[in-house]
C-alpha cells in the first residue's frame, strides 16, 4: 500500500479550530501522513498572502510519491486549497468545510470535491445555494442546524462536540 497524505487549509483563525483538526485526525488515524499549512506571522491575512505562502510550502513536495491525496479545508482555506490544487496540478480530493462565495466556482464533481459542510446561519454564504449546488453535481452536502460559519455554539462544548462527530462521520463515506 502506497503513501497517503491528509493536508489541512485553516481560515483566518488558524488552525485550531475542532472541525479542521478533527477532519484531519480522522485520516490520520487511517494512515494518512498529516500535514498543516500554517500562515505567516509578519503578513496581514489576505487571500493573495495566504495563497502565496501555502504555494511556497507545497511547491516542492513530491505528489507522485502518494496514492491518495487530500485536502481539508475551512473557510478562506477552502478558496485557497482550490487553488493550490489548480496551480500545482495536485491530484487531491477536496473536503471543503465553510466554503465562501469565492470557493462555489471550485465545487464541481469534476474537480474531486467529496464533501462539503456548513452551518445554517453562515454569513458568508446562504446554505440553500450551497444545498442546490452540491445537489447539481452529486456532492455531499452536509448543514448544520443553528450555527453559523464557526460551526460552533459558545459555551457549549457537548453540542460542538456533536458537531464535530457528525461531520466527521461524513468522512467515512469519503474514503
Amino acid at each position: 500500500m502506497g503513501k497517503k497524505i491528509v493536508v489541512s487549509f485553516p481560515g483566518a483563525r488558524g488552525c485550531e479550530i475542532p472541525l479542521l483538526y478533527f477532519g484531519a485526525k480522522h485520516f490520520e488515524d487511517m494512515g494518512y501522513e498529516k500535514r498543516f499549512i500554517s500562515y505567516p506571522l509578519n503578513r496581514e491575512i489576505t487571500l493573495e498572502n495566504v495563497l502565496n505562502n501555502a504555494l511556497e510550502m507545497l511547491r516542492d513536495m513530491d505528489w507522485d510519491e502518494y496514492e491518495d491525496i487530500v485536502f481539508v479545508a475551512k473557510s478562506l482555506g477552502t478558496v485557497v486549497s482550490c487553488m493550490v490544487k489548480e496551480r500545482l496540478a495536485i491530484p487531491a480530493r477536496l473536503i471543503l468545510l465553510t466554503p465562501l462565495e469565492e470557493t462555489l466556482p471550485y465545487i464541481r464533481k469534476e474537480n474531486a470535491v467529496l464533501l462539503t459542510a456548513m452551518g445554517d446561519r453562515d454569513h458568508y454564504l446562504a446554505a440553500p445555494r450551497l444545498t442546490e449546488l452540491c445537489e447539481q453535481e452529486g456532492i455531499t452536502c452536509h448543514i448544520e442546524p443553528g450555527v453559523g460559519h464557526r460551526m460552533e455554539v459558545p459555551n457549549d462544548l457537548r453540542r460542538n462536540l456533536e458537531i464535530v462527530f457528525r461531520v466527521v462521520r461524513h468522512l467515512d463515506g469519503c474514503i
